[in-house]
């Protein structure tokens, strides 16, 4: 078992914390105050309970009034288990959950699961700390045996408590140096009463010579008792033998005897001679009455139809009183196929409308539908601003012809003055050329630059027609580029609205029918709905025709067969006539319902003798008085059995069984009247012998204070045996809880102590290499061979030797009890080594069972190899 997390609601100056630990080496680092003592406090109070309220100190209440609690997370042979616990009576309120299954568990169960592990043993061997370690040296020699055999022996605190007790018990009823314990007391009481006897009896030894005789009476009292007893033996044995012949009878009896079967008995038969009678009555009654209703029919001359009605009216009238209902149903049946066969109709001239490949075109939701809308909104105003662009293009392209005749014919005057100065500036550039010194000629070649660059370029050689055709040919191109956007964006909006169509099976109707469409396929599946109500309506009603026309078939086949019409009128005549006859309470109304009633007594008869046998896995009458007439035989045997057995008695009977044969009987017999003359030959002697002591006695008896010093001694005699008893009972059961802790701690213990050795040895850097146990002391072995007592030790090192055992006895028992160590503090009188020594020990052990440090030690954080948590964090 090891620990994973803790989590604190309330615990001393801890709330709402948790802490998460590894399963095997944990440090939980923290100055003084910081709570290491309330972790470790914590832990035992989850795991078994808080302290009461009569020890607040243990008890650790939060301090800032939160709620008082937490839960721990622990693992045990593979399976998690949460346990938390809150303030409550009895330890708290305890909540047990199996995270690896998912099941809240009962509270019993965590005992079980700590089980042997109790709160003493877990906070003497597996809490440790430094008052804890210190007990080592106040503790006596038989306080460290028995602690020992505390770790060697689980859940021993009881009988060793319980072997004190007794000690103590006994040492109260006798002790040999002792002077108040009670049989002390009896002993001397004792010996002066024999004193005073001895000397009452010193001037009657005539006297006890012949009391000694007497106490034959008490042998004529066993003899007389014997005789008795022998007389009833032979008196019952005489019995017995004359009673051997109805034992025989009752023998056979009971081989012959089997159980009796239920259902069968004398009231059985009788009730079903009165089912038989009343079928047999009702069955008379019904011929009789159809022999009445057939002569009154025939002087009736009722409709045939009508005749076959009246012997089965029991099953019929109950379909006459749904026939309104279904006559109702048949016309509704008729009204749904007109009205289905017109909905088939319209719903086929939409499908023949608009239907592509057999498939309908499906509806377009809200939002499809405002999609279109947006986008044929859009195309509209594009079609409009494309028809204006294109007008306006016309008129361009009309205003560019006309004005193309004057360009050709105007003249510019600017024009000649541009080939003037570009002939300036050519003849200056050339004239460069020939100038002396290459500035010279610099110049002159910007200069004719100059000149011919305004010719060309600053004087303006277009006339105002040029101009404006200019400018139209500006916005023509505008406009073309305009009506191309624009075109671009028509096509762009009517593809989206292909795309919406194919998708929705459109793609064969102009956008324009749309709406027409929608608004068909509205109707269409408004009429294919009203299509499967109409179906699901004619399915009931046509069921229930069918179903009526189904029963009527079973009682009257010839009727059921006639169309709807013809059986409408004739059950509609049956209905009539019966009406009829029955308002003039004829003759034949009255037999009629007379043969109904009758029908149905029958068959209720019939159905009683048909359960009657059913229940008892008969088919025939016949069989039941076979199996009747059986169990009254079976009745009678055991009768006699019963009177033979009451004949004989219980416990003769129970005798007679045991005995093989008559022989043997009767050699018991001879054998107890032979015993019983003997008694009787004793007893007429003692009692002789008795009448002539009785006579000496007489002339001697002078007091009775031999009789009463007598008395009171036996009396004491017998208080101290009850108290010897006691005492014994006390010393041995102390002595037998001793013998058999230290047995049942004899295979562990060498293993514990072998192991507590290694670990000491480890230590005290091998100063100690040995423990060993006696019956009297507890020693440790030094390197040097020398052997000193645990009182020869120094603090420190004492406290290593309970650590090392402590440590032992967990590696060694993790089998049976797998607990986490808790250290809070426990090192403190360790030297530097010594102390880096358990550490490193602990670090090793922690491979096997979890450790769980609680130190202010910070050093402990450079050397750490398993997880470290601040508390003060």
């Amino acid at each position: 078992m090891y620990l994973k997390t803790l989590t604190i609601y309330g615990f001393g100056h801890f709330h709402d914390r948790t802490f998460t630990l590894d399963a095997g080496l944990n440090y939980l680092v923290g100055p003084n105050e910081a709570g290491k003592s309330t972790l470790t406090q914590f832990i035992v109070a989850i795991l078994f309970g808080f302290p009461t309220k009569k020890h607040p100190e243990l008890r650790y209440e939060p301090l800032d009034g939160s709620r008082f609690g937490g839960a721990l997370t622990f693992v045990q042979a593979k399976t998690q288990y949460t346990v938390s616990r809150t303030a409550g009576p009895h330890g708290g309120t305890v909540t047990l959950h199996d995270d690896t299954t998912d099941l809240t568990l009962p509270a019993t169960q965590l005992p079980k699961l700590l089980a042997p592990m109790d709160q003493l043993l877990f906070t003497q061997v597996y809490v440790i700390n430094e008052p804890r370690l210190g007990q080592v040296f106040s503790a006596s020699k038989q306080a460290l045996i028995e602690r020992l055999r505390h770790v060697g022996a689980v859940g021993s605190d009881y009988w060793l408590q319980r072997a004190q007790q007794m000690d103590k018990e006994a040492d109260a009823l006798y002790k040999p140096q002792g002077r108040n314990p009670q049989l002390n007391q009896q002993l001397r009481t004792y010996q002066e009463l024999t004193d005073k006897l001895d000397k009452a009896n010193a001037a009657y030894e005539t006297y006890w010579q012949l009391r000694q005789e007497q106490q034959q009476r008490q042998q004529q009292v066993d003899l007389q008792t014997q005789l008795q007893q022998q007389r009833r033996v032979t008196t019952t044995l005489t019995q017995r033998v004359s009673q051997w012949s109805t034992y025989v009878a009752w023998q056979r009896l009971a081989q012959n005897q089997q159980a009796a079967v239920s259902g069968f008995s004398a009231t059985d038969a009788t009730q079903l001679e009165q089912l038989r009678g009343q079928l047999t009555a009702a069955k008379q009654t019904l011929t009789a009455d159809q022999q009445r209703i057939t002569t009154a029919q025939q002087a009736a001359e009722l409709p045939e139809f009508f005749q076959e009605y009246l012997p089965v009216a029991a099953q019929v009238d109950p379909l006459l009183t749904e026939l309104p209902d279904v006559q109702l149903a048949s016309q509704q049946q008729t009204a749904l196929k007109t009205t289905r066969a017109e909905l088939q109709r319209r719903a086929t001239e939409i499908e023949a409308q608009f239907a592509q490949d057999g498939q309908m075109p499906r509806a377009f939701s809200l939002a499809t539908t405002q999609q279109i809308d947006q986008l044929q909104q859009r195309l509209t105003s594009a079609n409009q601003q494309r028809r204006q662009l294109q007008q306006t293009l016309n008129q361009l392209n009309e205003r560019y012809q006309q004005l193309q005749p004057a360009k050709a014919h105007a003249t510019n005057p600017l024009a000649d003055k541009q080939v003037v100065w570009l002939t300036i500036g050519l003849a200056v550039l050339i004239g460069a050329m020939f100038l002396p010194g290459a500035m010279f000629k610099l110049v002159g070649a910007l200069l004719g630059v100059a000149v011919g660059y305004y010719g060309v370029f600053l004087v303006d050689s277009s006339t105002p027609a040029s101009r404006q055709l200019q400018a139209l040919t500006d916005d023509i191109r505008d406009s073309q580029a305009q009506l191309r956007e624009k075109g671009r964006l028509i096509d762009d909006l009517t593809n989206q609205l292909d795309v919406i169509g194919t998708a929705h099976g459109l793609g064969h109707v102009p956008i324009e029918q749309w709406s027409a469409t929608q608004a068909a396929i509205g109707e269409w599946e408004r009429l294919t709905q009203q299509l499967e109500t109409t179906d699901t309506q004619l399915a009931t009603v046509a069921q229930k025709v069918t179903d009526f026309r189904q029963q009527l078939a079973t009682v009257l086949p010839k009727l059921a067969t006639s169309d709807d019409a013809t059986l409408w009128q004739q059950l509609a005549t049956i209905v009539r006539l019966k009406t009829s006859l029955k308002s003039q309470e004829s003759e034949l109304a009255t037999i009629a319902t007379r043969l109904t009633h009758d029908q149905a007594a029958v068959t209720s008869a019939q159905q009683q003798v048909t359960t009657f046998l059913r229940t008892r896995n008969l088919q025939q009458v016949d069989d039941f008085y076979d199996r009747y007439q059986v169990q009254r035989e079976r009745a009678s045997q055991a009768k006699q059995q019963a009177a033979l057995a009451a004949q004989l008695g219980p416990e003769n009977l129970a005798a007679l069984q045991q005995v093989s044969d008559l022989a043997a009987l009767q050699a018991q017999l001879q054998q107890a009247q032979a015993k019983q003359q003997t008694v009787q030959a004793q007893l007429d002697h003692c009692t002789e012998r008795l009448a002539t002591l009785a006579g000496q006695l007489a002339h001697l008896t002078t007091s009775g204070t031999q009789a009463t010093l007598r008395q009171r001694r036996q009396n004491l005699v017998t208080e101290m045996q009850t108290t010897t008893e006691k005492w014994l009972v006390d010393r041995l059961a102390s002595q037998w809880i001793e013998t058999t802790l230290a047995a049942a701690s004899g295979d562990r213990l060498p293993q514990i102590i072998a192991q507590a050795s290694e670990f000491y040895g480890k230590l005290t850097e091998n100063r100690y290499t040995k423990i060993e146990l006696t019956s009297t002391t507890l020693q440790v072995q030094k390197q040097t061979g020398e052997w000193r007592t645990v009182n020869q030790l120094s603090r420190g090192t004492a406290e290593q030797l309970d650590l090392a055992v402590k440590l032992a006895f967990a590696v060694v028992m993790q089998q049976q009890v797998a607990m986490p160590l808790i250290i809070d503090d426990g090192f403190v009188n360790f030297d530097e080594r010594r102390r880096q020594a358990a550490y490193a020990l602990l670090a090793e052990i922690s491979h096997k069972i979890q450790v769980i440090l609680l130190t202010a030690d910070t050093t402990v954080i450079q050397l750490a190899t398993g997880r470290v948590s601040q508390l003060s964090d």
